[in-house]
């Protein structure tokens, strides 16, 4: 019986057989650190608030230098998802289209229809907006979707929860996805119900509504330039109107003390005025285009792109003499194919009374970005990246 137990001690995890010939050597430094460490050893483990904050503390977003008043523009065929089999590979698809155009700051997104066949855009926004016949559509709506703030997108998306591909799709982070503290000077939000006929209330996603200067209808997504830190309070009077508003609206709530307690103060302003007055990346805005002429001819700028890019395998290889070259910008645009090139876009459009051949006088400039491939094709999605990865450092210092 007694050498049934000693058999079973030896099975224990402590038995120097069955550890090993260098156990002796491993107990005695165990034995010497816990000697001399034993006050370390009952140290109290960070909670997790501490370990929150340290993660607050280590992350920076970069602050831009100054405003920017110049944008860029890329436009993609829809059809790039027809190579894709199921809803999920398409979703993937869009989802590394959104977030290489979030990181070279891309400011609109135009898909285009490839083919001779319009768009149905009233279907865009519908519950009906996955149709498996049009990808543009298909496109776009994925493309708003990851563009939305986690905090509203339960608000604009009612029905995210239902979508197949919503599990798959990763947030992207301009600043009004990220910055959620409320010293933020411009916050996204969604405009919940209307106040007295005369103004509005938004949801920002912080701890208090945001009461706005102007009726707006209810659902409507908008920009509001944010009242109340004491450090942007400086740099928001600088705006009379600005100014004018915030007193207008306090003076109005001068008896309703409730009110003032309740709400934060803003004004709306246009999803371009961070971008120009910060030069904070602000997101991007989806396009739907009928057709490739239509990219050029509904540009949402009034004098249009004046640069204009065009990509092809057959193109001018990009080199530095090439970058040099290119002239100063407002407003650039920067179109891709699909398998077949721009050329299959430009036969199928009856606008334009132009052959494949004549493709690159579209274009102020006609460009191969990936001289030199080891592949027969270079995939849309990878053509972003490679171009826009060539030209960025050309836009930022050319774009006026």
């Amino acid at each position: 019986m007694e050498e049934h137990h000693s058999n079973k001690r030896k099975k224990t995890y402590d038995n120097k057989q069955r550890s090993g010939p260098e156990y002796e050597a491993e107990q005695e430094d165990r034995d010497r650190s816990g000697r001399g460490d034993r006050r370390e050893d009952h140290r109290k483990a960070p909670s997790l608030q501490q370990l929150q904050h340290a993660a607050h503390l280590a992350y920076q977003f970069p602050v831009p230098e100054k405003g920017r008043k110049w944008t860029v523009s890329i436009a993609v065929p829809g059809s790039i998802l027809d190579g894709s089999l199921t809803v999920e590979l398409k979703t993937y698809l869009v989802g590394q289209i959104a977030r290489a155009c979030v990181l070279f700051n891309v400011d609109e997104i135009i898909i285009y229809n490839e083919s001779a066949k319009g768009l149905q855009k009233e279907n865009l926004g519908k519950d009906d907006y996955l149709p498996k016949s049009d990808p543009n559509l298909f496109m776009g709506r994925v493309l708003q979707y990851l563009e939305t703030p986690l905090y509203l997108r339960k608000l604009l998306f009612p029905m995210h929860r239902d979508l197949k591909f919503a599990g798959l799709l990763n947030p992207l982070d301009p600043p009004h996805h990220v910055h959620l503290d409320e010293r933020s000077l411009f916050r996204e939000g969604v405009v919940v119900r209307p106040r007295d006929g005369k103004y509005s209330i938004v949801n920002c996603g912080m701890r208090k509504e945001v009461l706005i200067d102007r009726p707006v209808p209810t659902g409507s997504r908008v920009t509001v330039r944010i009242h109340g830190a004491d450090k942007d309070k400086k740099k928001m009077d600088k705006n009379a109107k600005t100014a004018a508003a915030i007193a207008a609206m306090e003076a109005s709530l001068t008896e309703d003390k409730a009110a003032l307690q309740k709400y934060f103060m803003g004004t709306v302003v246009s999803p371009k005025t961070p971008r120009e007055e910060t030069g904070y990346y602000w997101g991007y805005q989806v396009r739907l285009a009928d057709a490739i002429s239509k990219v050029f001819t509904e540009s949402p700028f009034p004098n249009g792109y004046d640069l204009t890019i065009g990509t092809s395998d057959k193109g001018t290889p990009l080199s530095p003499t090439v970058t040099a070259s290119v002239p100063n910008f407002s407003h650039a645009l920067i179109v891709f194919g699909g398998a077949n090139g721009i050329e299959t876009a430009v036969e199928a459009d009856e606008d334009l009374k132009c052959g494949a051949d004549e493709t690159k006088d579209m274009f102020d400039m006609w460009l191969n970005t990936c001289p030199g491939q080891g592949s027969r094709v270079v995939r849309t999605e990878e053509a972003l990246l490679i171009t826009m990865a060539a030209l960025q450092g050309t836009l930022s210092s050319q774009g006026l």
